[in-house]
């Protein structure tokens, strides 16, 4: 974001002695930056399991159209919205939301990029407003090669996740197939 306050390096100092002392193989590490407390948060999860079959209940996206606000690629700055959708999602037997711009198209999920194989191309909606995937950008290319997709960025509309086989990715978890609702 442009922005390095003078109280991080003593912060990420600090993060770096705590995980000599704590980091585990089998666990996540989850850190969360609060810059009107100046404090950088850190806790250790257990990595995720994905179900089988993944279902994701169509929603629309908690924020409204974030496609214009360059802040949104940010997770968290936004908002704490993730919870609540997830809890909706669940609510309606899914096991995550797949959250639509107000024109009805693919924005991502509550915890994942969202993409369409189809006929060898792998369609991911547009960047803009989305939070910006690390698996998107430093998995993703090696994961169509293997598996001989082209990657494209394009508008995605509800009804395209019926025209081919939807994903979705993060870093934590990898690639993995999803269906709707």
């Amino acid at each position: 974001m442009g922005r390095t306050p003078s109280w991080l390096a003593d912060a990420a100092e600090e993060l770096r002695h705590w995980l000599r002392r704590h980091a585990a193989p089998e666990a996540a590490l989850r850190l969360e930056l609060h810059l009107d407390l100046k404090l950088l948060d850190a806790r250790l999860e257990p990595l995720p399991h994905v179900s089988t079959p993944y279902r994701l209940a169509p929603l629309p996206h908690p924020m409204g159209d974030l496609r214009p606000d360059p802040l949104a690629r940010h997770k968290g700055l936004s908002g704490p919205w993730r919870p609540q959708v997830l809890s909706e999602a669940w609510h309606r037997g899914a096991e995550d939301a797949l959250l639509l711009w107000p024109d009805g198209t693919l924005a991502e999920s509550a915890i994942a990029t969202l993409a369409v194989e189809r006929d060898g191309w792998l369609l991911l909606p547009p960047a803009e407003g989305r939070v910006a995937s690390v698996a998107e950008r430093l998995d993703l290319p090696a994961w169509a090669e293997e598996r001989g997709w082209t990657l494209r960025c394009a508008p995605l509309a509800l009804d395209d996740c019926a025209k081919g086989q939807l994903w979705c990715l993060n870093a934590l978890r990898g690639l993995w197939p999803a269906t709707l609702l």
